[in-house]
């Protein structure tokens, strides 16, 4: 018989549930603003150009959490205690972005990403036995959804060039 883990419990802390936001909010930021970085130094604007708004989302989304949270002692939570066990919902692992991928590619998976941050606010909203988290975890997941909804109307406005990788006989070694 297995033994519960941290991420099977249900948030039931507006402080935890904060914490976790600011985490992950925190995370994609980063990590958008990486990929972003990343496309543009291999001159793949359109590509570099999605990671970025999501980046400027995704600050402007810290910046009223840390508004939010400014007067509050928010617990420490480590690494592998998050509820979504290991890497952030947000957070797109860098091993899964190629300066190789097409404007449809990014643009679908930073939608998987965002789905995921939806998914895992509405969780929590779910399970949690707080009306303040269920609330807050319900607008939450609220805000993800506008942004699966802006991913999925520019996927649809995709045409033929924008689902071309970039094609490099000479690929390099390393991206960094």
């Amino acid at each position: 018989m297995s033994e519960a883990t941290p991420q099977d419990q249900p948030i039931n802390s507006l402080g935890v549930l904060l914490a976790h936001a600011l985490a992950m909010e925190n995370d994609a930021a980063d990590r958008y603003g990486e990929l972003a970085d990343q496309m543009e130094m291999h001159r793949k604007k359109d590509v570099a150009s999605i990671f970025r708004r999501l980046e400027k989302a995704e600050k402007k989304h810290l910046v009223e959490l840390e508004e939010l949270t400014a007067e509050m002692d928010l617990p420490h939570i480590s690494p592998w205690d998050f509820k979504w066990g290991g890497e952030s919902p947000e957070a797109i692992a860098v091993d899964r972005v190629s300066y190789q991928m097409s404007v449809r590619g990014a643009i679908l998976l930073a939608l998987d990403h965002e789905k995921q941050a939806y998914g895992f606010y509405s969780r929590v909203a779910a399970q949690t036995s707080d009306s303040e988290v269920r609330r807050l975890a319900r607008q939450f997941a609220d805000e993800e959804l506008q942004h699966v909804a802006w991913l999925e109307e520019w996927r649809d406005k995709c045409g033929p060039d924008d689902e071309m990788p970039f094609d490099d006989p000479d690929p390099p070694l390393s991206q960094e």
